[in-house]
């Protein structure tokens, strides 16, 4: 990341962000794809959100 911080993000943006992805109709580009997976994997670790209780989550994946 060079000069700059990292970024940080609240587990509500990180949910956010990816039902945004997972709703979205326009196609992910191969770097965003890539994000949205490693997004995926940090939200299936906060085991008692609602999404992943649901089993909407392992269809990102």
């Amino acid at each position: 990341m060079g000069q700059f911080d990292r970024l940080e993000l609240t587990e509500d943006e990180a949910f956010a962000l990816l039902a945004l992805c997972m709703t979205s109709e326009m196609a992910l580009d191969s770097e965003s794809e890539h994000a949205l997976h490693k997004l995926a994997a940090f939200c299936k670790k906060a085991r008692n959100h609602p999404i992943v209780a649901s089993g909407e989550l392992c269809e990102a994946g």
